[in-house]
């Protein structure tokens, strides 16, 4: 039989008081609640517990709160029969002169005692209640002296856990409690951040102990006074710079020097944000009335500050530098404030969404850096999220081109294609000269010159927030037709492109490939989804995605929508794939603009001159595996005449956006071929020409060059006669 797992503890690694200090990281990791149930050692180590805790060494003391700890997570009902002899320990503790880690693990077991067992009236009538004073007691000692950063931490986040659990207990302690809270916020000196969190949680509980009738207001008089404090410390790093009657703000600075006064302005600025985040996401008892005007007036003060050319003659230029410094951080705790308002009121922020956004455009379309944009992207992603849709086609439109503008970057740039062009081409290669080229498959995996993309977390994070943000705009009616189909191309480049890109080139980071791939497989599923008739272009890219592993397994449902709709179509007319521009010929004058503004051109192969010795040159077969490409078919005899009749300029190939049409199998009219009932679709377009040289040199130099193209021996084909009988010569 197998020894119990209590016993084996008890007998070896709990032996001694060095013993069970030198294994305590390891019992902790092995004991657990099924070790605790009918078990008949548990009266042998609830003893052993209170033996160590009653040790005089410090390291003994110390292990048996942390094994206690440990036991009142995993037995409730251990917990409550040893509690109260427990709790004779731990709070006299919290008074004695005693080493930080028994101090913490004294506050740490008292806290879940208290917390564990809330639903049991007879514990909270014979334990909680009595000691609960004693432990907020001690725990307001170590906040009001000058104790140890660590200890403080510790205090206040126990406070913040006691305080909604027992709030008519607290009510005594109120104006301690408050007291210490001021203090701690409007220090003249630099806080730490978590000691600025834990306290900011802290006020934000305190209107509990207010009751459930004057909770609301208590509530909303924080909120009233943490926004005063905000106001105030925005002024104090907004002093250079005069309101709209010219006047400057009168600022009391907070240190002799004014320099160190804006940082510490700065520093009050992010603390009031923090509390007033913490009380909106707060819990109240009753329905309370929240300012939603002040809110957005503070946040748009914050989000409209931007930088002055120079300093305004009356100021000093020292206080000016350093309040131009501190811009970025002020649009940070402005994004903050605003996300918050997003999640926390919904759709009672949408009458302000529409201009918030118009602020966030503004500032995008400066192409900030990528540690700002993320901010900007972030907040205005929880605006159309929690808001109501955006009612404003040009605010739509912009927002649209900044999404596509983030994208962009995946796209390949000209750069690389004219790289690509020039190995593929070289310089003076004629038709004599002509050398073959060698590309082997995973060369690029040598070539150093070749740059990530999204070489930083921030700007790999950026262009994940746009295909976040790229679906919800698509989804909204007021976005004009030009921008949606120039944003549906370019996911639609972005998705052919993705499977032939290294996951390394795209960033270092190996989750931002697969995550990419999932989003964009999602939003071009959404666009192919509109109707039950909307799939002759995009189902084939849909069901192709169904044999890549990167591909997120929800967009199976999609899928499946498109395939077998279960709803009926829409009645109302909506566009459909098929009115996509997939192709340069069918591309608008205004969504041309659209291209050209957000900086998006087409392949340098377009713009190659045809010349037949620059453009014929034998390359290797490329092994392909996500979506192979369709090679022109091998041109027999009897089409060399209708070369002639070929168009005098070469069709452009894009690379980036269009799908060219050139690499569609060509079969001439003229040639005596059999009808196989196939007709052109109208979902592939017009059959484009062979990609051969026009005419400029003649028909003659026109045939020599296709012929020298398609075989390396210039040999004559024997003439058959088809009069001649072999048998009768026999």
């Amino acid at each position: 039989m197998d020894t119990h797992p209590l016993k084996a503890l008890l007998s070896f690694h709990l032996a001694s008081d060095s013993s069970a200090i030198a294994h305590l990281p390891d019992i902790i990791d092995l004991i657990s609640a099924q070790h605790f149930s009918h078990s008949s050692h548990t009266t042998k180590w609830t003893a052993r517990i209170n033996s160590l805790l009653h040790s005089k060494e410090a390291g003994a003391r110390w292990a048996g709160l942390c094994l206690a700890h440990r036991t009142s997570v995993c037995s409730k009902t251990l917990m409550v029969e040893c509690a109260q002899s427990w709790l004779g320990v731990t709070i006299p503790i919290l008074s004695k002169k005693e080493s930080l880690p028994v101090v913490k693990a004294s506050i740490n077991l008292s806290r879940a005692v208290f917390t564990n067992a809330t639903d049991i009236p007879e514990f909270q009538r014979q334990v909680s209640t009595p000691n609960v004073p004693k432990f907020i007691a001690a725990l307001l000692t170590f906040l009001e002296r000058d104790s140890e950063l660590e200890l403080k931490k510790v205090s206040l986040m126990t406070l913040t856990r006691l305080v909604p659990l027992y709030p008519n207990i607290h009510r005594t302690s109120y104006p301690a409690l408050f007291a210490i809270i001021s203090r701690t916020l409007a220090q003249p000196v630099h806080l730490d951040r978590e000691l600025v969190k834990f306290t900011s949680q802290l006020h934000a509980t305190l209107h509990l102990t207010a009751g459930k009738v004057g909770a609301a207001n208590m509530w909303r008089k924080s909120l009233d006074e943490s926004i005063a404090f905000a106001w105030t410390a925005f002024t104090g790093v907004r002093s250079t710079c005069p309101d709209e009657d010219g006047r400057f703000p009168q600022v009391t600075l907070l240190h002799e020097e004014p320099t160190t006064s804006v940082t510490l302005s700065m520093n009050r600025l992010r603390t009031s944000i923090r509390v007033i985040c913490e009380l909106l996401q707060s819990s109240t008892q009753r329905p309370v009335l929240v300012p939603v005007g002040s809110l957005v007036k503070l946040a748009s003060k914050m989000i409209l500050v931007t930088v002055h050319a120079a300093a305004p003659a009356s100021c000093d230029p020292v206080i000016w530098t350093m309040e131009t410094v501190v811009i970025p951080k002020i649009w940070a705790e402005a994004c903050r404030l605003i996300m918050c308002l997003a999640e926390c009121l919904g759709h009672h922020l949408s009458p302000h969404s529409s201009r918030l956004l118009s602020y966030f455009v503004f500032h995008l379309e400066t192409r900030l850096p990528a540690n700002q944009r993320i901010s900007f992207l972030d907040t205005v992603l929880a605006l159309l999220r929690h808001c109501h849709p955006v009612d404003s086609p040009v605010l739509c439109s912009r927002l649209t081109k900044i999404v596509l503008s983030e994208l962009a970057v995946v796209l390949p740039s000209q750069t690389e294609g004219q790289a690509s062009l020039a190995e593929t081409i070289g310089p003076g290669k004629g038709k004599k000269n002509r050398k073959r080229a060698r590309n082997y498959e995973g060369d690029e995996l040598f070539k150093s010159s070749a740059n990530v993309i999204c070489p930083t977390a921030d700007e790999a994070k950026a262009v994940l927030l746009a295909c976040d943000m790229l679906p919800i705009l698509l989804r909204n009616t007021e976005l004009s037709p030009a921008v949606h189909s120039m944003a549906s191309r370019v996911i639609l480049a972005m998705y052919l492109g993705l499977p032939q890109m290294m996951p390394a080139t795209l960033s270092p980071y190996a989750h931002v490939y697969d995550a990419l791939l999932s989003k964009i497989h999602e939003a071009g599923t959404l666009l192919a989804s509109g109707t039950t008739s909307a799939m002759s272009k995009s189902l084939s890219l849909v069901l192709s995605a169904g044999t890549n592993m990167n591909v997120h397994l929800g967009s199976s449902h999609q899928v499946d929508l498109l395939i077998h709709p279960r709803l009926p179509p829409l009645l109302r007319p909506l566009p459909t794939v098929d009115s996509l521009t997939l192709f340069r010929i069918e591309e608008s004058t205004e969504e041309a603009e659209v291209r050209q503004s957000l900086g998006i051109e087409t392949s340098p192969l377009a713009s190659a001159p045809a010349n037949p010795a620059n453009i014929f040159v034998d390359e290797d077969v490329q092994m392909t595996t996500e979506l192979p490409a369709i090679t022109a078919l091998p041109v027999p005899k009897t089409l060399i005449s209708s070369v002639q009749s070929a168009p005098a300029t070469t069709p452009k190939q894009h690379v980036m956006l269009e799908i060219s049409s050139s690499v569609l199998p060509v079969v001439d009219k003229s040639s005596t071929m059999p009808n196989l009932g196939f007709s052109p679709s109208a979902s592939i377009g017009k059959p484009a020409s062979l990609p051969y040289p026009s005419q400029t040199a003649g028909a003659s130099q026109a045939t020599s060059s296709l012929v020298a193209t398609l075989s390396d021996d210039d040999e004559e084909i024997p003439t058959i006669n088809p009069d001649s009988d072999s048998d009768s010569e026999e």
